[in-house]
């Protein structure tokens, strides 16, 4: 008779930082409100976007010497953070888990190291061609790196 244990592994998620959100306001347009992204690129984009849609100022109005500059009607503000996960393995000291700000693609993370440590155990256990293959496959997918 043989008996099959549950496999439990010590992988997990955590917060290891936090990034900030942007999001564009226009003075202009006081009833708009930009896209919030935590990409400082494709904020820098959506507020020149937006800014490119209103004239230039007339020249007269620009600010006199030692008072204090005008605000751009459309600029950026940070409107709060998103935190960082990474997969965590207490069993792997030497692995770094891929990082997000989603929970849904941490948990598909955390899935896919699992599935290492599944073919693996296959490999302990069966030692075929197919679960070496398989396991190679796991720890391609992976996007957790061993160092």
């Amino acid at each position: 008779m043989t008996t099959s244990a549950a496999s439990t592994f010590a992988v997990y998620g955590r917060i290891i930082d936090t990034t900030p959100l942007y999001q564009v306001v226009c003075d202009h347009c006081p009833r708009w409100l930009g896209p919030v992204t935590d990409d400082l690129d494709q904020h820098v984009r959506d507020a020149r976007h937006h800014a490119a849609q209103h004239p230039a100022p007339p020249t007269h109005a620009w600010w006199l010497s030692g008072s204090p500059p005008p605000r751009r009607p459309s600029r950026g503000e940070e409107v709060g953070q998103v935190p960082i996960y990474r997969v965590i393995c207490d069993e792997c000291p030497r692995y770094t888990g891929g990082g997000c700000t989603d929970r849904e693609q941490l948990a598909r993370y955390i899935a896919l190291h699992v599935a290492v440590h599944e073919t693996n155990h296959r490999v302990l256990t069966e030692g075929s061609v197919g679960s070496v293959r398989a396991h190679q496959a796991a720890v391609e997918a992976d996007p957790g790196r061993w160092y």
